[in-house]
């Protein structure tokens, strides 16, 4: 019987991991979707922490750029994310693998 000895650590591993790729999904739809609409509307959407990318690029161009930087933010989250539930997984390895 293979009874695991962390079951909450590797939920948790499953639960970054899966949180992870949700992440990398909706960031892609995002990515995609925001530079549609910066084409299609040609006014600046890119809020009030970018604000200034509208007036210095452009409309559409600061759009896309503002698009690409919460989009890589988001990825970078989602690597971050994937990160933890490697790390917990390799806790979980050198444990099995310096029992006595």
């Amino acid at each position: 019987m293979n009874d695991p000895k962390y079951p909450a650590l590797q939920t948790i591993a499953g639960f970054y991991r899966i949180l992870a790729w949700i992440t990398i999904v909706f960031t892609v739809v995002f990515i995609i979707v925001g530079i549609i609409a910066a084409f299609v509307t040609g006014d600046y959407i890119g809020g009030g922490f970018l604000g200034f990318l509208g007036s210095l690029l452009g409309a559409v161009l600061g759009s896309i750029a503002a698009v690409i930087i919460y989009g890589l933010a988001g990825l970078v989250a989602a690597v971050l994310q994937l990160a933890v539930a490697e790390g917990i997984e390799v806790l979980i390895d050198i444990e099995e693998n310096t029992r006595s």
